[in-house]
């Protein structure tokens, strides 16, 4: 059965209305929103650097919103096993990862965006932005999806969830403080987007500090998609 467009439309509604009814999913997309606006407006007077800011903010969201969105909607919809219901419409267990990481990549860009104008940036970096962020967040988004996938339900997603977020976000948190942080930093697909921001930020996007990080990059979208695929064969999105 090939791959169809429309029931990948069909099913990103679907799964849009259930993230927004879906209160722990929807708070992990609020934090790094309150996280930007507490150091925008409420400790605007406290020195801290810049790149830091955007660089915390931006951590906490790829790590929260990439990875908790998939891999908790997937888990939820094993443990109710829907694509059983789903299957007499024809519905492939692909199309229906595939619609999940998809309205993943809408809320990541959206809260991505507000971000970036919360944290005053310059609006000609935008469409640079989006893209750096949109491509960098993708091992990020399939690795959450392979969570859901290696999960039994809502709850073993949850217990899989946070040590693959603190994996990627501490590293890049504390990058800047420690060089055993920073060598481990750079390997991770978190930080590569960061850094590529911040390169992006500086002015110095073109230059060949641009090249490792894209490298990284990369090289985590084919493990990120490998891991998937091979969890994919192994379980399957049905309990």
């Amino acid at each position: 059965m090939g791959i169809s467009a429309r029931k990948i439309q069909i099913l990103f509604k679907k799964d849009f209305k259930d993230i927004l009814k879906n209160i722990s999913i929807s708070i992990s997309m609020i934090i790094p929103l309150f996280f930007a606006v507490l150091y925008k407006y409420l400790f605007s007077d406290i020195p801290m650097p810049r790149a830091y800011l955007l660089m915390l903010v931006l951590a906490l969201n790829l790590t929260m919103t990439a990875v908790m969105i998939p891999a908790t909607s997937i888990a939820e919809e094993r443990e109710k096993n829907t694509l059983r219901t789903l299957a007499l419409s024809n519905v492939s267990g692909f199309e229906f990862c595939m619609a999940k990481m998809l309205v993943t990549s809408f809320f990541l860009l959206v809260t991505n965006v507000i971000i970036f104008l919360l944290m005053g940036e310059a609006v000609r970096y935008l469409p640079a932005f989006i893209v750096i962020t949109v491509i960098g967040a993708v091992p990020l988004i399939v690795l959450g999806a392979a969570v859901g996938l290696a999960a039994r339900d809502q709850m073993t997603a949850g217990v899989y969830e946070i040590p693959l977020m603190l994996v990627f976000l501490f590293p890049t948190i504390f990058s800047d403080m420690n060089s055993v942080a920073e060598k481990i930093a750079d390997l991770t697909p978190c930080n590569t987007v960061v850094e590529l921001v911040l390169l992006l930020t500086d002015g110095n996007f073109l230059s060949k500090e641009t090249l490792f990080p894209a490298m990284v990059t990369l090289a985590w979208i084919v493990v990120s998609i490998g891991i998937f695929i091979w969890l994919f064969r192994r379980k399957g999105v049905d309990n």
